[in-house]
Order: C-alpha cells, then sequence, then structure tokens
C-alpha cells in the first residue's frame, strides 16, 4: 500500500486519534457508574492508568527512537484501543482495571511518538509549525462531530460510545501501519541503553530544556486550575448545569478557531514569538476569569482561551522540538512528558489547597500570575536560542 505524505499522513492519523478520545468523551465516568463502581473504584481505576503511563513513559521512549516511531505509536494505540474495548463490553471491577492498565501502557508507547516523528520526517521548522496548526484547525471540528456521535450512540445502550472508541484506536494502529514511513531517533547505531543514557545526559545539559522545564512547572498550576474548576466557577456564576454540554461544545469548536489563526500565523510569524505573546495572554485571560461577572462574560473568557491555547500549542510544540537533539527526539520528549505529569500531580493539590483557603475567584489570580512568571521563562529560552544562532 503506498504511504502517505508526511504531512497527509500526520493529519490523518491526528483526525483518527480525535475520534478515539472523544467519543469516550464523558462516557467512560458514566458506564463505570452505571455497572455499579463506587467513586473510590473509578478514582483508583483511573490512577492505575496514570501511574502506568508514568512508570514506563520515559524507557518507552527510547524504544520509539530504538525500533520506530511509527510502530511505536500503533502499538501504543493498538493497546488503547483495547483496553477501551474491554472496559466498553466489561460489567465488573477487575476487567475494568486490566482495560485502564492496557490503556495507561498504550498512552506511554504513544508518547513523544507522532510530534518527533513528524519533526524529522519533514525537516523544515516552519513547515512543521503549519502542520500542527492544521491539526489544531481540524482537531476541534472533528472533536465537536465526535462528541454528537457519541451522544446518538450512547442513545440506544449506554457503552456503545466506548465500544466504538476502542474499535477505532485499533483500527488507527493498523491505519498508522499501513500509511505513515517509518522513522527513528537510532537505528542500529546505538543500543537502547546507550539511548536512554543519551536522553538523561541531554536534558541534564540542555541549559535551554531548563526554561522550558520551569515554565512547564508553572504552567502546570495554570493548566490544572482551568481543567478542573472552570465547570464549578461557571455554576457559582448562574450558569445552568443542563447548559454544560453546549458550552463544551462550543469550547471545543473554539480550538478549531485558534488553529486556522495559528494557521494564517505560521506563515507571518516566528513560532517562538507566539509562545511568549499567547503564553502572557493565556495568563491575562486567566486572571480576567476570577473578575468575570455574568455567564455570558465568562463563556466569553473560556472561548478567548481555547482560541489562545490552540494558538500557543503548535508554536510551543515547534520551539520543543527544535531546541532537543534528532537522535534521541521521541526519549527526550517522553522524559519530559514524565516530569510535568509529576508536576501535575503536584499542582492538583496545590490548586485545590489555594482553591479551599482564599476561593476560586482568587485561585484564578493565581493561576494567571504563574502563567506570566512561566512566560518569563519562554522569553528567557528564546533569548538564549537565538544568541546561539
Amino acid at each position: 500500500m503506498k504511504k502517505l505524505s508526511p504531512e497527509k499522513g500526520y493529519l490523518t492519523i491526528e483526525a483518527l486519534s480525535s475520534w478515539v478520545t472523544h467519543l469516550m468523551g464523558p462516557y467512560l465516568t458514566l458506564w463505570l457508574k452505571h455497572i455499579g463502581l463506587s467513586f473510590t473504584q473509578i478514582g483508583l481505576a483511573q490512577s492505575v492508568s496514570s501511574f502506568a503511563t508514568l512508570i514506563i513513559d520515559f524507557p518507552t521512549g527510547g524504544l520509539a527512537d530504538r525500533y520506530g516511531r511509527r510502530l511505536n505509536y500503533a502499538f501504543g494505540m493498538f493497546l488503547f484501543g483495547l483496553g477501551v474495548l474491554l472496559i466498553g463490553i466489561s460489567r465488573s471491577f477487575s476487567p475494568i482495571l486490566v482495560g485502564m492498565l492496557l490503556g495507561g501502557v498504550g498512552g506511554a508507547f504513544m508518547s513523544g511518538t507522532l510530534g518527533p516523528w513528524l519533526y524529522d520526517a519533514v525537516g523544515d521548522k516552519k513547515k512543521v509549525y503549519s502542520i500542527f496548526s492544521k491539526q489544531r484547525a481540524i482537531g476541534g471540528i472533528l472533536g465537536a462531530l465526535a462528541g454528537i456521535g457519541a451522544s446518538l450512540l450512547s442513545n440506544y445502550y449506554l457503552n456503545l460510545p466506548l465500544v466504538a472508541s476502542g474499535a477505532l484506536g485499533i483500527l488507527t494502529a493498523i491505519s498508522t501501519l499501513l500509511l505513515l514511513e517509518e522513522n527513528y531517533g537510532h537505528h542500529g547505531d546505538a543500543g537502547y541503553w546507550e539511548i536512554l543514557k543519551h536522553g538523561i545526559e541531554h536534558i541534564l545539559e540542555n541549559k535551554t530544556l531548563h526554561l522550558f522545564l520551569m515554565a512547564s512547572f508553572f504552567l502546570s498550576f495554570s493548566a490544572r486550575t482551568f481543567f478542573m474548576f472552570w465547570m464549578i466557577l461557571a455554576k457559582n456564576i448562574g450558569l445552568k448545569e443542563s447548559y454544560m454540554g453546549y458550552v463544551y461544545t462550543i469550547l471545543i469548536l473554539s480550538t478549531s478557531l485558534g488553529g486556522f489563526i495559528s494557521v494564517r500565523l505560521s506563515k507571518k510569524a516566528d513560532y517562538k514569538g507566539v509562545a511568549v505573546v499567547s503564553t502572557v495572554l493565556f495568563g491575562l485571560i486567566l486572571m480576567g476569569m476570577s473578575f468575570a461577572q455574568s455567564a455570558v462574560q465568562l463563556i466569553i473568557l473560556l472561548i478567548a482561551i481555547e482560541v489562545v491555547m490552540s494558538i500557543r500549542g503548535p508554536a510551543m510544540r515547534t520551539f520543543l522540538n527544535e531546541i532537543i537533539s534528532s537522535k534521541g527526539r521521541s526519549t527526550i520528549t517522553s522524559a519530559l512528558s514524565t516530569i510535568t505529569s509529576i508536576f501535575a500531580m503536584m499542582a492538583n493539590v496545590v490548586v485545590g489547597a489555594i482553591a479551599d483557603g482564599y476561593g476560586l475567584s482568587n485561585l484564578y489570580l493565581f493561576a494567571g500570575g504563574f502563567t506570566l512568571i512561566a512566560s518569563l521563562f519562554i522569553m528567557l529560552a528564546v533569548k538564549r536560542v537565538k544568541m546561539a544562532v
């Protein structure tokens, strides 16, 4: 079968992956509750998945650089799809745990693969930036359509969205092998343990990467604040719970708007500058959410955040791939994913404590401030890269 070009191949696989994710939507938790699991059991099952991803994320990145990024992604998506499918057809706790474990391991294998694959397959930073932006634009529309499709399926059986998501995950794994050319960080010129050692050394020695990690540390508080509490903030202001689903769909579509803007910016602007400016805007909008007095004002700010994050995402991904070594790109990306996951776990506790101690509105002020601090570290990283040229 003829392979697709890197751009078409990447966008196709990302589109399928978007459907896998958005078909699940809220139905995973709803299904687990429907079959009689307690909230404690649901939390434990989610923890099994997250812990599995955390502990093997870095080692699987080394496998991607050694044996192939396409192969690693396909294997990970196969495991993820199989796990979701198992959850969708199970009605007891034990197989649910197995499904969650498979999903977590699959997520680790997928981490640090497609982005590095694209960057090295294309070899042109500006074009990669444009492709990352197109993916954002397409992903929002597909996500909204998948949400509608999942809602329709759930009208027949509550587990149908999960079954469809799992089956599509397996199909996506097969499509990845058929449609993408393989590429590697190392292929025969270094052993697996040597690749992991090189990745660790690169992280320890790369001063620009240290600045990037400092930015990620502060941004973890901002991200957790936004994703964990916007629904509660909206409810406190007066938005009815029955409207939350409509707002969620609007926000998904807003990511497409940000993606289209990012595509335009990729033709005219330097992605490093976009990364700095969009991070500043993210911080200012978060702070603005603490002053929202009505549901309409808050929804406008939520849309603005989704647009800005979709502009920021492609710029930051391109910048990150620029500052890490090509030979260990997947290994290093996976290691960074592990580190940022640890940051996120810490942030979950901290933002909850701030919300309890100072109130939800003040939490958004703190989060905005953390984001502005992060923008300073990104600015320093940009300056360091420009000085090295």
